[in-house]
């Protein structure tokens, strides 16, 4: 969804948050060890949201994917889904903007750091698109799980 409407449903996101605190609770490593993930999502994604590098939807699934494996597992997630979504980012800019509105947005970039003066991106340009981050935290919390599981690779121990 967030791929075609840049939105992530809010019922998708917050329902498995309660969820996840349920399930820990019950069945699998207790409550505080999703409660702690939970926190530490929050801490670590606020800022993104304020400075709005991410939109809320993105927020919230990174909250609910912290719920669910841990913090540890959420920092590498986070991580891996930064590292996959860089591509998807350069890929989905490049395909509405073409080479022009990334030449104007470096263009833009340089007489920023030789003024020191912000200039506002203008329409055509690649750092005024909206992109979708959704999947990619999706595919790194998949990454992390997975290689986790496994212990074929591991960030934190």
């Amino acid at each position: 969804m967030d791929l075609t409407s840049h939105k992530i449903p809010n019922w998708l996101t917050l329902s498995f948050i309660p969820l996840a605190l349920l399930f820990h609770a019950y069945f699998g490593q207790g409550f505080p060890f999703a409660l702690t993930g939970l926190v530490y999502a929050f801490i670590v994604l606020f800022p993104f949201f304020i400075f709005r590098f991410m939109a809320g939807g993105d927020i919230k699934l990174g909250l609910a994917i912290a719920t669910f494996v841990g913090w540890q597992v959420f920092l590498e997630s986070l991580l891996y889904g930064l590292m996959l979504g860089l591509p998807l980012v350069l890929v989905l800019a490049w395909r509405r903007v073409g080479w022009q509105g990334f030449k104007t947005t470096f263009t833009r970039y340089g007489v920023i750091l030789g003024t020191r003066r912000y200039l506002a991106p203008v329409p055509g340009e690649m750092a005024g698109l909206r992109v979708p981050y959704g999947p990619a935290l999706a595919l790194g919390a998949a990454l992390a799980v997975v290689l986790n599981k496994y212990q074929i690779f591991t960030l934190v121990s």
